[in-house]
């Protein structure tokens, strides 16, 4: 099959008045020395100036009278000059539209019997003028669009304009969606139809190179709280405790800020096309389980206070939305991560405590010792004395496993053999397996005896073969040994490197160079037994301050830590470089809802931190696909479907200094480059990359660089990021 990688050659512009018939049309430019020559007027409202040579890159624009009185650029009337690359081209003018197109010289619609088919899509920006090139010996036509992202109207499409101008014949009646990535579209020349769509395609319609999904390495994971994303059906709203559920919301303080605002599983399915623009391929959604309702006016927005692990909460939705959601993103070969709270059901002190049920019937509450623990709670030293605290306890395994966090009634697993509260868990889990959940993620799996994620990862296993399951140890990573001991005793569970996430955030706010980030990132397969392509690893997340709110911020935020105070657009670039990390790094990607559009809340909470709990779950800003970060995310979630150097390939620093890190992952005859400087702008010389000789477009922004026998120079600004396939 033919490769043509798509170019926009052309603008289009605000419509005008339409010319009289009787008046002439002129073009003038730098090719002229800006004189005024007549165009011809080739019928249906179109004048051609044919063969205009552009020594060298110019400028032009057209000319009504020949008297600059009425003239016509970039934005319409009086528009900008329009720019134009060096070459001969044939030069279209509409007079009707004031569109204009620049084509290749002799293909202007008055001469041959070729049709001239335009591409028109997000790709352009729907512009006129980007043709389809004939299939030799055949009436069809054909073209490779890569389709990065949607629009402020939707996601990834098309359409097909016969001879340009938007006239009647453009088809079809509906814009074509298609999948993020290169597209190879097909036109039969004979009926004016679309003849196939292949999308999912590799590189430049390479269609040798298909997505490889076969484990979660390809996927990216997006995280959403299911209350704050989107409301898609309003009559659940209040649920059974309408003083849980907030009126004001985002407007109100902060008790507004710990009830129900009314996300729920209806609006993440109206939103699945936003997130398969944005190259999602999981969905990992807050507990969807029903949770207490005797909560007064705090509600259980979270999902975190469980109190029946077998049914939906009504603030949710329903087990028939909960199929609609699975077959939805099944459609768009998604799969679905549920949080799961396996340590805890809600707080043993105030509202239900401890009230459990299964399928609406009573079985136990915190003071049944065959269901929960009675070892008191994490910290409490063992007294009755509130003014006492003993805050090793969270170091002593015993302690974190046995007592209570934050006072949510814990449940007693059993040691050797499962406990009533084992098995009640385990089929709770396989029963959302059922309906459709493919992966879990075990919400503070430090907490829960060990042993009994050894058994609930096998029997989940037993149940569907292919689950993938991690887990929130608090300060995992690197550095943290109890945490690497849990996870190379294979339990079954991966675990969330929070050490990875800090280390980001330290190197984009200057806390840290390159250097130090890299030998991070250097130690995490020995310390990981070389599994650290099967971690998630993220930047932000529910339980700390947005990276963008810490860099923006001059207060403190959680941990005490004193914000950097820099401006909104430097702290959005130094977030995007981040992000570029977390999508190429080793390790699954996890993106916190909100960071494609760059999220912020500068609220303090009661501790006095910015940005951080509840301020830090805010409601989803914006579902716009034109934002930088959202561009960013969606290229390399793209690359991450069709790519094995990404999703599981070694790592290897190539250059390096405090501001400049530039790596190569590779896995057989994948090779992926990715250089990020957070530093002054720089020119380096790269060697002994396993690139093939060649040009290559950044997959990132839009640099080219040129590599030969393994050598390539890189121009980097500040905050830029470069990836190269």
């Amino acid at each position: 099959m033919k490769k043509l990688t798509l170019v926009a050659l052309s603008t289009a512009l605000t419509a005008g008045l339409a010319a009289p018939s009787h008046a002439d049309w002129f073009i003038r430019g730098s090719q002229n020395a800006w004189s005024a020559d007549a165009m011809t007027d080739i019928g249906s409202n179109t004048f051609l100036a044919d063969d205009v040579t552009f020594n060298t890159a110019g400028q032009f624009k057209f000319d009504r009278f020949g008297d600059w009185s009425e003239n016509y650029g970039v934005g319409g009337l009086n528009g900008n000059n329009i720019q134009v690359g060096a070459g001969t081209f044939d030069i279209e003018f509409y007079t009707d539209t004031k569109d204009y197109a620049i084509k290749p010289s002799n293909t202007h619609t008055s001469g041959g019997s070729d049709k001239q088919y335009h591409f028109r899509g997000t790709p352009n920006g729907w512009a006129e003028g980007t043709l389809l090139t004939k299939i030799d010996g055949t009436s069809d036509y054909e073209i490779c669009a890569n389709f990065t992202s949607g629009d402020g109207n939707g996601g990834p499409r098309f359409k097909i304009d016969l001879n340009g101008g938007w006239g009647a014949d453009a088809f079809p009646a509906q814009d074509v969606a298609v999948a993020s990535g290169y597209a190879n579209i097909v036109v039969d020349g004979t009926n004016d139809s679309i003849k196939t769509v292949e999308d999912g395609l590799g590189v430049d319609c390479d269609d040798t190179v298909q997505p490889i999904t076969t484990d979660f390495r390809n996927r990216t994971i997006y995280f959403t709280f299911v209350d704050r994303f989107a409301n898609g059906d309003t009559s659940n709203d209040n649920g059974n405790n309408a003083a849980a559920t907030s009126t004001a919301k985002s407007a109100g303080g902060l008790l507004d800020w710990k009830k129900y605002w009314g996300g729920d599983i209806q609006g993440l399915i109206d939103k699945l096309d936003y997130l398969e623009a944005l190259g999602v391929t999981a969905i990992w959604v807050t507990p969807l389980n029903d949770n207490i309702d005797s909560s007064g006016n705090e509600g259980a927005y979270h999902g975190y206070w469980g109190r029946d692990f077998y049914e939906v909460d009504e603030h949710n939705g329903s087990w028939a939305l909960v199929d609609q959601l699975d077959a939805a993103m099944e459609a768009r070969g998604m799969k679905l991560v549920l949080d799961i709270a396996l340590n805890h059901s809600n707080q043993d002190d105030q509202y239900e405590f401890g009230a459990l049920y299964q399928e609406g019937t009573f079985l136990a509450d915190q003071s049944n010792s065959t269901w929960y623990h009675q070892n008191g709670a994490i910290a409490d030293c063992y007294d009755n004395d509130p003014n006492t605290t003993c805050n090793d306890e969270y170091d002593d395994r015993f302690d974190t496993v046995n007592k209570t966090l934050f006072n949510l009634t814990d449940f007693n697993h059993g040691v050797n053999s499962n406990s009533v509260a084992d098995t009640y868990l385990i089929n709770a889990a396989k029963k959302w397996l059922d309906h459709g959940v493919d992966a879990f993620r075990i919400d503070a799996i430090k907490h829960i005896e060990p042993n009994f994620i050894n058994r609930f990862s096998q029997a989940v296993r037993a149940h569907k073969s292919d689950v993938y399951i991690f887990g929130e140890w608090f300060d995992a990573g690197v550095g943290n040994s109890d945490s690497l001991t849990f996870l190379n005793e294979n339990r079954g569970s991966e675990l969330l490197d929070f050490k990875l996430r800090d280390a980001l955030e330290n190197v984009v706010a200057d806390n840290i160079s390159m250097v130090e980030l890299n030998t991070l990132i250097e130690a995490r397969a020995g310390a990981m037994n070389n599994r650290e392509d099967w971690q998630p690893i993220f930047l932000d997340n529910h339980d700390a301050t947005r990276t963008s709110v810490y860099l923006q911020t001059t207060g403190l935020v959680n941990k005490k830590r004193p914000g950097l105070g820099f401006s909104k657009a430097f702290a959005d670039a130094r977030q995007n470089l981040a992000m570029a990390l977390v999508m190429t790094l080793p390790g699954i990607p996890t993106v916190y809802y909100g960071s494609e559009q760059n999220s912020t809340w500068f609220t303090a909470n009661g501790d006095g931190e910015v940005g951080h709990d509840p301020y830090n779950r805010e409601q989803m800003p914006s579902f716009s696909q034109t934002t930088e970060a959202f561009n960013i995310i969606s290229s390399l979630a793209n690359l991450r479907k069709l790519s094995p150097a990404i999703a599981r390939g070694t790592y290897q620093e190539k250059w390096l200094n405090g501001d400049v890190l530039v790596f190569e992952r590779k896995e057989g005859d994948d090779t992926v480059v990715v250089a990020v400087n957070k530093g002054p702008s720089t020119s380096i010389t790269v060697s002994a990359l396993d690139l093939d000789n060649g040009t290559y477009n950044s997959l990132v922004g839009s640099d080219s660089v040129n590599v030969n026998a393994g050598q390539a120079t890189l121009n980097l600004s500040q905050n830029e990021i470069i990836v190269l396939r």
